[in-house]
This record gives C-alpha cells, sequence and structure tokens, in this order.
C-alpha cells in the first residue's frame, strides 16, 4: 500500500510540473522601419531550443513569451 501510495505521489508531481508552460526570455528588441507607416517593434526570445523573433502588438516588448 505504502508503494502505491508512494507512485501515486510520484505521477502526480510529474503532471503538476507538465501543465506549467514553457517560457523564453527576452534578449532582445529592434525596431524596423516600414515605408510607409510607423515603425515596427520587434522583439528578441530565447527558448530552451531555439531564438524567436516576434512582432510585438503593444510599444513595449513583454519580459517573457510563452510557448506551446
Amino acid at each position: 500500500m505504502k508503494t502505491f501510495a508512494l507512485c501515486v505521489g510520484v505521477l502526480i508531481a510529474l503532471s503538476a510540473g507538465a501543465e506549467q508552460p514553457v517560457l523564453a526570455k527576452l534578449v532582445g528588441h529592434r525596431i524596423v522601419g516600414s515605408y510607409p507607416g510607423t515603425p515596427i517593434l520587434v522583439c528578441r526570445y530565447a527558448g530552451p531550443t531555439a531564438t524567436y523573433e516576434v512582432v510585438a502588438s503593444t510599444p513595449i516588448c513583454a519580459p517573457y513569451l510563452e510557448l506551446n
């Protein structure tokens, strides 16, 4: 019975960790000039396996980007 309870506890702990989203950290940004129109802000994020560039929908970059 103790072994079964231990296994259930481990499975619950692992499933709780799997629900957390993977985050990419902001590593930089740049402004791309567009003609005609307003400049475009591009935010650069570094994830666990790759680097991402995302066009910002706001005038500032978010500190983290949630990856799916």
